[in-house]
Order: C-alpha cells, then sequence, then structure tokens
C-alpha cells in the first residue's frame, strides 16, 4: 500500500517541474529579440547634383529588416510641385544586409521646369523645395513594397549645383500582396 501512495507523489514533483520548464521556455522565446521581416526599406535623397544639362541624384536605400533584402526591381519618382524632379525604373539585382544601405546613383537630362526649380532654389528665391518621393521595390523575400515620403531640398552653402534633402514625413510604407 505504501508504494502506491508514493508513486502519485513522485509523478506530482516531475510533472510540475516538466510544466516550470515549458513555461520558462515559452516566456524566454516570446520575451527574447523580434527579428523584423517585410517592411520597406527607406528610401531617402542623400544627395543631388545639377551640372550643365546633367541631374545626378544619389538615393539611399536603408534595410529596415533584421534580415537581408534582395531587391531585383525599383521605381522611385521624386517630384516638386507637381513637376517630376527625377524618376527610375530598373531592373537590377541589387542585395543589401540586415539593418545595412546601400547608394543608387541616378543620372538622367531634366527638362526646363526642373532646371528652374533647382535654379531658383540656387539662386535663393525660394528657401527650400517641398519635395514628394514615392515608388516601390520588388524583393525576392517580400514582393512589392511600397513607400512615400515627403520632404524639402535645400542648396548645400558654397557648394553650387549640390543640393541635400530632409525627410519630414514618412507614410505609406507596407507591403502589397496583391501586385
Amino acid at each position: 500500500m505504501e508504494s502506491m501512495n508514493h508513486l502519485p507523489v513522485r509523478i506530482i514533483p516531475n510533472t510540475a517541474r516538466l510544466a516550470t520548464l515549458v513555461l520558462v521556455a515559452f516566456a524566454c522565446v516570446s520575451c527574447g529579440p523580434q527579428v523584423i521581416e517585410g517592411r520597406p526599406p527607406f528610401i531617402g535623397i542623400s544627395g543631388m547634383q545639377l551640372v550643365d544639362d546633367t541631374l545626378s541624384a544619389d538615393f539611399r536605400i536603408s534595410n529596415q529588416n533584421g534580415v537581408a533584402m534582395n531587391i531585383e526591381f525599383m521605381d522611385i519618382t521624386v517630384t516638386v510641385n507637381e513637376v517630376e524632379l527625377a524618376s527610375e525604373q530598373r531592373t537590377f539585382q541589387l542585395a543589401i544586409d540586415a539593418n545595412s544601405a546601400e547608394e543608387v546613383k541616378v543620372k538622367e537630362f531634366p527638362e526646363t521646369p526642373t532646371r528652374d526649380l533647382l535654379a531658383s532654389l540656387e539662386a535663393r528665391e525660394v528657401a527650400s523645395l517641398p519635395f514628394s518621393l514615392v515608388g516601390s521595390v520588388r524583393t525576392r523575400e517580400d514582393g512589392t513594397l511600397r513607400f512615400e515620403q515627403k520632404g524639402h531640398l535645400y542648396p548645400v552653402p558654397g557648394k553650387p549645383g549640390f543640393f541635400r534633402s530632409a525627410v519630414t514625413q514618412a507614410e505609406g510604407l507596407r507591403r502589397d500582396d496583391n501586385l
């Protein structure tokens, strides 16, 4: 009879220990660091230069994810007062490590309205030019990821024809599974 009384006593502590270990393991996993995936890159204008008839725009593409991003297609358009300042639609292979960034240079021959806008900024006729940067990237991992930002372009002091940007609002950063 004594052995029957001891049997449940031994099982209960082992079961309680096992349950406690499972709960601790679950708590450690759920409270541990979360890897961010599927977030669109943050794309900003790191510099812009107008020399003669050529506009060069450098775009900094920052991977906000905890995993690598492989971009296969990029569509970026920068507009100022409904005038297209720069635009790029390009198929290419660009690998960006987790939490890293890469630069992409775009060169084009702008129309007169674009040159006039930048000339007014360089001549300090206006303090800044409000811009809108919209577009998307297609990645191997997450498909099409859209982004939209608003900011201002400023002349770089002491560097004629050079401009820099400041982003004031980023919105519409989302994954688009329907494309």
